[in-house]
């Protein structure tokens, strides 16, 4: 389905039955990135996976900004009524934003490693200019990769193989949206006060074998949110969706179980 989000639309698909999950994905990826974690959760849960604006079947605008991405959230959440909401990455800051501003939509909020901006983070500007520039030039798969080996810090070698596996092409595609996404992150600064006030139980995901600075983002966020919770994948990186989908999946279904009720009485 299609949901309206100001001057465009957002692309949702859902499955199985019970309360709800939205899934919201990162930087260079779209909803099919969470293919292997959703039938897992689907058996007890109703998962809604979306499309952020500029790729799958979302729709765009201009004067692109984070809290375009949080209105989408919120609008999605709006016409799908309360859920436990899971952002991943880059989706993990969209997450955060839409939460702090309409918490009573989100009975619970999961973050995996929001690449929130940390003292000693690198300026990443000039490699946002690279990838508009080859994304240009129609090298889509090549922007992709300079992003994932200079920004995410994947090996080179690992990202030769990627290119090789089904589905980086699709990928590839969404490869004009990572630029802005890129910039955007780099502006990027918590409102402390906002989510100093921010009432809802919190889950904060990180791998054991993540960069240092998403290890710092987490525990910046889990100073900031009251009701914040921190929880360590054991032998994962940044994507345990394609790593660890039912260590993922089990983080993501334990917590939302666990303040299924306190959500049916507020």
């Amino acid at each position: 389905m299609r949901i309206a989000s100001g001057h465009t639309s957002i692309d949702v698909a859902s499955t199985g039955t019970g309360p709800a999950i939205l899934l919201v994905h990162g930087t260079g990826d779209d909803k099919t990135c969470w293919r292997q974690v959703v039938p897992l959760l689907a058996g007890r849960r109703r998962v809604h996976v979306m499309d952020r604006r500029g790729r799958g079947g979302s729709g765009d605008a201009g004067g692109y900004a984070i809290e375009a991405e949080a209105g989408d959230i919120v609008a999605v959440l709006d016409h799908l009524g309360p859920a436990t909401l899971v952002g991943h990455s880059y989706g993990a800051i969209c997450a955060l934003e839409a939460a702090s501003r309409a918490p009573s939509s989100v009975t619970g909020l999961v973050l995996y490693e929001p690449p929130v901006p940390v003292p000693g983070t690198p300026d990443f500007s000039g490699v946002a200019a690279r990838v508009a520039g080859l994304c240009a030039q129609g090298l889509r798969e090549e922007a992709l990769c300079v992003f994932l080996v200079e920004v995410t810090g994947l090996d080179p070698g690992l990202v030769r193989l990627l290119r090789r596996v089904p589905g980086f092409a699709e990928r590839a595609a969404v490869a004009d949206t990572v630029a802005r996404e890129i910039d955007a992150t780099h502006r990027y600064v918590l409102d402390r006060a906002r989510l100093a006030a921010l009432d809802v139980p919190t889950l904060l995901l990180k791998g054991d074998r993540s960069a240092p600075g998403l290890h710092d983002a987490v525990a910046m966020i889990a100073e900031l949110v009251p009701r914040a919770v921190t929880e360590v994948l054991p032998g994962q990186a940044h994507r345990a969706m394609e790593g660890a989908p039912a260590l993922l999946a089990d983080a993501i279904d334990t917590f939302a179980g666990r303040y299924s009720h306190e959500a049916h009485t507020r």
